[in-house]
């Protein structure tokens, strides 16, 4: 769908945070994130990020367990910075109002971007944002989403 069609249909396309999981999968596996990954490219959907989300990417990608070069990596992540809007990192004031919402103080984060700015959903494989934000969606129930809507357009 084009800016155009997005215009006529009177309809903008769903704002959608991207956690570092749901990218490194897409970006290294075919399947649901892949496919997320792509919609985000060609416009159905707009996916967005941080460079602290994007950073934890790049420290995933660079493990030894996927023996990538380091042109790889460049590539890939080339390829994610043409299909996201990377947005600037929470304050560290923004993150202490959340401090205690989660467990896990690194996905505090996620949690604290996705907030503010305000996204319609964060895709994420991470459970303990799954259960405690209402929002977060499995990547496979973020894409039956965009069907249904765009069957409804």
């Amino acid at each position: 769908m084009s800016s155009e069609n997005e215009q006529d249909s009177g309809k903008t396309p769903l704002r959608i945070f991207v956690d570092a999981n749901t990218f490194v999968s897409g970006l290294l596996f075919e399947g649901n994130e892949a496919t997320l990954i792509r919609l985000g490219a060609v416009g159905l959907c707009r996916l967005a990020t941080t460079p602290y989300v994007l950073d934890e990417v790049t420290g995933a990608l660079s493990a030894a367990e996927f023996q990538l070069s380091d042109d790889e990596i460049s590539v890939l992540l080339s390829y994610v910075n043409r299909c996201v809007r990377v947005y600037e990192n929470p304050s560290a004031d923004e993150l202490r109002e959340d401090l205690t919402r989660l467990n896990d103080k690194k996905d505090l984060h996620v949690l604290v971007a996705f907030k503010k700015l305000e996204c319609d959903m964060l895709v994420t494989g991470d459970k303990e944002l799954l259960r405690k934000v209402p929002d977060a969606k499995r990547t496979k129930q973020a894409l039956e989403i965009l069907l249904l809507r765009s069957a409804h357009e």
